[in-house]
């Protein structure tokens, strides 16, 4: 799952993959951490290249009981959507991306 939408990076380039790369949850002191990570092109992300940028978000504690009794996930995009600048008319990728595995041949014993 990601948000397509191209925008500017701290580089001058645009980039248009975001996709939740970290979500922390502390109960106890009810504070949630996103990291979202930027990759150039969801191309990029499928080629297991490195993010562009990675960054923490913090959700207001105001908005915690929103991420309970809920996919944590799920509701941080949606989250991102409406309350940050640039998400707000984005495309979903529903798609999950997983790194492409490297082929592992087996030996025989004979």
């Amino acid at each position: 799952m990601a948000i397509i939408k191209a925008l500017d990076t701290k580089f001058g380039v645009q980039a248009s993959y975001h996709r939740i790369s970290a979500f922390s949850i502390n109960y106890k002191d009810k504070r949630i951490i996103l990291c979202v990570s930027t990759y150039l092109s969801k191309e990029a992300r499928i080629n297991q290249s490195d993010p562009i940028e990675e960054i923490d978000i913090e959700i207001p504690q105001l908005d915690y009981p929103t991420f309970l009794n809920t996919n944590p996930i799920e509701h941080g995009y949606l989250w991102l959507k409406q309350n940050v600048i640039g998400f707000d008319d984005s495309l979903d990728d529903l798609e999950v991306v997983d790194p492409i595995p490297e082929h592992v041949e087996e030996s025989q014993d004979e």
